[in-house]
């Protein structure tokens, strides 16, 4: 059975990590804007690293506190809010500009 209650409960929490890392990202970004390639790489190097290791010890406490299964896949649910808001935020801005090409390294 699920237990919508512990369901909610742990999507607002991933969620939260979830906007708190997405924040931090973007300010790191800013700051090492004007910074030499090699140190800008290794800063956001490091900030995703440290963003995997918030999401692991926000799993943990959820796991280590909680004991709830439900609780448990709504964190992880709302870990991954704020990729899919990004993902759709950048497929409309795709839509309303389709003139517009992004630079594609892969090719």
């Amino acid at each position: 059975m699920v237990l919508w209650k512990a369901l909610l409960i742990g999507f607002c929490w991933g969620t939260a990590v979830s906007i708190g890392n997405h924040y931090y990202l973007q300010w790191t970004l800013k700051k090492n804007e004007q910074r030499p390639p090699e140190e800008a790489t290794q800063a956001v190097i490091n900030c995703f690293l440290t963003r995997y290791f918030i999401n692991l010890i926000a799993i943990f406490l959820v796991f280590y506190f909680g004991r709830d299964i439900w609780m448990l896949v709504g964190t992880g649910l709302g870990l991954i809010v704020m990729k899919n808001v990004n993902m759709v935020r950048e497929y409309r801005e795709s839509k309303k500009h389709p003139w517009k090409k992004r630079n594609n390294t892969s090719r």
